[in-house]
Parts: C-alpha cells; sequence; structure tokens
C-alpha cells in the first residue's frame, strides 16, 4: 500500500436533507459520540494512459436521515494518479478521522474537476477531465456502511477507470473524457481477493477468433448468481446487468503466465468471464451479444467461486470452463 501524507483532522459540516450548497452547507454540526475512519484508494487499470490524475477536495457521507456530512481536507486538495493504483496497490489517504456515529447510505469523493487530468500513453498529450452528464463534480460509492461509537473503520474505495472514463471522439474538436460512476466502497473486515491465471490458448496472440492487437484481454467480475456475462455499456438494452468490475490480464514476466487480479472484493460469490477481444467493448455501446462492429466477444465465463475475508482465492480459468 502507498502512502501520502494522511489526514487526520477535518472541520465537520452538516447540509440539509436536499443536499444543496446553500447555507446548511456551512453549519457546524454538534458532533455527538464518534467512531473512527481510515479510508484508502484503489482502481482497475486502463491501458490508454499514463496518469490520471484526481483533485480531490472533500469527502461527504450520505446519512440515512437525509444529511451530508461533509469533511473538507485542511490546507490543499490532495490528488490521486490513479494509473500507480491498481493489481492490488492503494493509497491511504485519510488515517482515523473522526466522524460522528449512525448509518449511512453512500460515501463520495469532492473533485475539482478542472484541476483534473489524463496524459495520453500514445501521444502524450494532456487532456483535461469533464464529468458525465448528472454526475455532479464528484465521484460517488452506493454501499450503505455503519459507523459505531469508539470502532476504527477502514474502508477502500474501488474506482473502475474502465467502466467509469468515458472517451468521445468529437472529431475536428479533439477528444473528450468524461468521468462516470464506477466507484465502490467496502469494509476491509469483510474483504478477500481473487486472482488466477488463464489458459494460453485463450489468450489473443493465440485465439483464432481475436484481434492480436495490443489490449484486448480483459477479465470481467459478475454476482456468482449471474446467469451470463455482459458488456460494460451504460445503458443496457438486454436487460443484463453488467460488470461489477473489470481487470486487464498482464503476463508475469518470470513465469510467462497471463493472470487476472481482483485485489479488493467483499465477502461472496463471484463469477469470472475472460475476453481476449476487449478493446472492442466500448462503453457508449451496447457491445454484447451483438457487438455492432461484430468483433466483441467472451470466450469462457467460470463457474462460482466463494470469495472469503481476509483471504486471496485462486481461480484459474481454462477452456474446461469456456461458455
Amino acid at each position: 500500500m502507498r502512502m501520502l501524507p494522511v489526514v487526520a483532522a477535518f472541520g465537520v459540516f452538516v447540509a440539509g436533507c436536499d443536499g444543496d450548497s446553500g447555507n446548511n452547507r456551512n453549519n457546524r454540526m454538534d458532533p455527538g459520540p464518534m467512531g473512527f475512519v481510515s479510508l484508502s484508494i484503489t482502481d482497475g487499470p486502463w491501458h490508454d494512459a499514463s496518469s490520471l490524475v484526481l483533485h480531490v477536495t472533500h469527502v461527504e457521507f450520505g446519512h440515512v436521515n437525509g444529511n451530508i456530512l461533509r469533511m473538507d481536507f485542511p490546507g490543499a486538495p490532495i490528488n490521486f494518479d490513479l494509473m500507480q493504483l491498481h493489481n492490488g496497490a492503494s493509497l491511504q489517504f485519510i488515517n482515523r478521522m473522526a466522524v460522528p456515529v449512525g448509518q449511512y447510505q453512500w460515501m463520495r469523493l469532492g473533485l475539482d474537476i478542472n484541476q483534473c487530468h489524463l496524459d495520453d500513453a500514445q501521444t502524450g498529450g494532456r487532456h483535461n477531465l469533464h464529468m458525465g452528464q448528472n454526475s455532479g463534480n464528484w465521484l460517488q460509492a452506493n454501499e450503505p456502511f455503519q459507523i459505531m461509537e469508539g470502532m476504527h473503520h477502514e474502508f477502500m474505495l474501488d474506482y473502475d477507470i474502465r467502466l467509469g472514463l468515458h472517451h468521445q471522439h468529437m472529431g475536428g474538436m479533439g477528444d473528450r473524457f468524461e468521468l462516470h460512476q464506477a466507484m465502490r466502497c467496502m469494509n476491509m473486515a469483510n474483504v478477500g481477493g481473487l486472482t488466477g491465471t488463464i489458459d494460453p490458448s485463450l489468450i489473443d496472440l493465440n485465439h483464432p477468433d481475436c484481434d492480436p492487437a495490443p489490449g484486448g484481454n480483459w477479465a470481467y467480475l459478475f454476482p456468482g448468481d449471474a446467469a451470463s456475462p455482459d458488456d460494460i455499456a451504460d445503458t443496457d438494452t438486454d436487460g443484463v446487468p453488467g460488470p461489477i468490475a473489470t481487470d486487464r490480464v498482464d503476463m508475469r514476466i518470470a513465469t510467462g503466465e497471463y493472470f487476472y487480479h481482483f485485489g479488493h472484493l467483499n465477502e461472496g460469490s463471484y463469477r469470472v468471464a475472460f475476453t481476449c477481444s476487449g478493446e472492442w467493448d466500448e462503453s457508449g455501446d451496447d457491445d454484447y451479444p451483438t457487438d455492432p462492429d461484430g468483433r466483441f466477444d467472451f470466450q469462457m465465463f467460470s463457474d462460482p467461486v466463494d470469495v472469503v475475508a481476509g483471504e486471496m482465492q485462486h481461480h484459474d480459468l481454462g477452456p474446461a470452463w469456456s461458455k
């Protein structure tokens, strides 16, 4: 885990039920009993950027009573380069922050979107980031959680860049990159992981149905009760939910093995799908089961596997499990 100079002291404010930015936003709340929160961030990989920097100004918690608890960073905002945080790497940015006890419905990171950017891995060019329609100036995780008096709660925020970053070609106006909601929040007391190797016969270089161009080998994660895999499109027309997360399949140089790695998952049952044509699965298109370009498909869909808190499960994927 990489470390920043972590934040332990915040100004705590409460907003009214409508969550607006008016006078209620500036009312310091009477906190009452407190628990303690540490926050870390990780992400799913993306192959088109050498850096992707988020300029984070504050954290907000949504209480079940409708109030919004806002905690501003003292001094300067914090910059995260998400491209440095994948394959299980994470960065802690808050350590034992005092938070009022209670039930919360969501957590989000406030952004100064004008200070967020990415650097293109191929051209070296820098692009400003924009928020997607109806996304606000924040990244939000909608998993509920509880803060208990005197207890220390460690949470991991996982932003899947491939699901959340949309690339639009604007013709003569250049490229536009939008951030959409694709963040999960996990209590580390309930978190395990899932990893495994991919049979070489499924990899794009060896599979006759796949384009050997770089960027095609991806693992897609689904709930254990999912009947079939689906693409990463925002709006599904087939009624099948998209993946929980995605991971680029890399090769271990020392062994020559291809592997996937989901480092932070809530305890539960999951299925893994593999594609060697992932470069053709685009966030703005409904690419499965009928790809408009005729190029995207899954090569296999695994049996369910149980992830246990505190353990890394190994689940190798081979052609015997092909869908």
